[in-house]
């Protein structure tokens, strides 16, 4: 008698370490998953600066590569307005010439005349006919004027050729100021953005890392629940196939998924049901709440014990309508549907546990 009470003494002590030992491993689940949740925020947190650096590296790019364009532009036009101006330098430079030998014509031409005017004085009997001095000095005199209107015109072209030619200078300066700053810029963008690039890499690897320990750490908690539960579950429903929890889409099935977001495989213990946010989450079966509360990424969470050797988890909820030790009973609506936790889009995440372990809810969906 005393030997089957030491039995049973060591049994019921065994029991409670296990129980012990899956409790701080479930502990240790949560914070696995609450560290996922955090590295996978920083990934979309890191992706987004990625991409706002990515349009502004565009930006900046597309900006020196037009201010690159100006100043050959540019080039080009200063290159002209230069052969312009020295052009107008070599004419006025010529006018100035021109009108210097025709100063120094018309004065000698004026001496002339005042000479035979003189000598005309001095000597009557010799008149000199000064017609013809006079006809020449007047015609010299005009083409003087014509000459300095030249001149004039051309002063004029000078000053607006050099104002061109150094305003082209001045804007080819400041362009290439500007094409400077935007090449700074781009190696500065490009630099921030290998930076995000490898902090993304990163972070994806420690998610990997965590998730490969979570799914060692559940498999663990599955063990352990198998060593507690008890063997005389029935493992049997009410019906011979279960009712949906919701009605919708299944937009992830279940098993090994390929994120594009994440670059890597994913493994779904369960379905997600596409849904309109509020629409009815109902009991597939009997059972007992065993949990209703928010839990991590899968939101607002409920849990249903069927007290069969069978868990049925339904996740992402905006409200729950059930609290933890409520019976229910089969097409109960237990929560309204919602996109809590780590959903991206309006649905319901379906799972069902036999012994603690994740099996394919489609085999027993009806």
């Amino acid at each position: 008698m005393l030997k089957i009470k030491l039995i049973g003494l060591l049994l019921l002590m065994s029991t409670l370490i296990f129980a012990q030992n899956l409790n701080q491993k479930k502990q240790q689940l949560d914070e696995l998953n609450k560290k996922i949740d955090e590295e996978g925020k920083l990934i979309k947190e890191v992706e987004h600066k990625a991409q706002n650096t990515k349009e502004d590296l565009s930006s900046t790019k597309s900006k020196k590569n037009k201010a690159e364009k100006k100043i050959k532009q540019i080039k080009k036009s200063e290159k002209t307005a230069k052969s312009s101006l020295d052009l107008t330098l070599n004419e006025l430079d010529l006018a100035n010439q021109e009108l210097g030998d025709l100063h120094k014509l018309c004065e000698l031409e004026f001496n002339k005349l005042c000479m035979a005017h003189f000598l005309s004085k001095i000597y009557p009997e010799k008149k000199m006919d000064t017609r013809l001095l006079s006809s020449i000095i007047l015609q010299t005199t005009s083409e003087i004027n014509t000459r300095d209107e030249t001149k004039s015109g051309l002063e004029k072209k000078k000053k607006k050729d050099t104002r061109k030619y150094e305003d082209l200078i001045w804007t080819r300066i400041v362009t290439n100021k500007r094409r400077k700053k935007y090449s700074n810029q781009v190696v500065s963008l490009n630099k921030k953005l290998t930076s995000y690039e490898q902090e993304k890499i990163d972070a994806e690897k420690r998610v990997n890392e965590l998730k490969a320990q979570a799914v060692a750490l559940d498999e663990l908690i599955t063990k352990l629940q198998a060593n507690i539960l008890s063997d005389d579950y029935s493992y049997k429903f009410s019906t011979p196939k279960l009712i949906w929890p919701a009605s919708g889409t299944i937009i992830r099935g279940y098993g090994e998924q390929k994120s594009d977001q994440y670059k890597v495989s994913l493994l779904n213990n369960g379905i997600d049901i596409g849904i309109e946010i509020g629409s009815d989450i109902i009991a597939v079966d009997n059972g007992l709440i065993a949990f209703a509360e928010w839990y991590n990424g899968a939101g607002k969470l409920v849990v249903i014990d069927h007290q069969n050797g069978f868990h049925t988890l339904y996740s992402h909820n905006s409200k729950l309508l059930v609290s933890k030790g409520d019976k229910i009973t089969r097409n109960q609506v237990i929560a309204l549907s919602g996109m809590t936790g780590s959903a991206e889009i309006p649905s319901v995440h379906f799972e069902l546990r036999k012994r603690g372990a994740p099996v394919n809810p489609l085999d027993y969906l009806e």
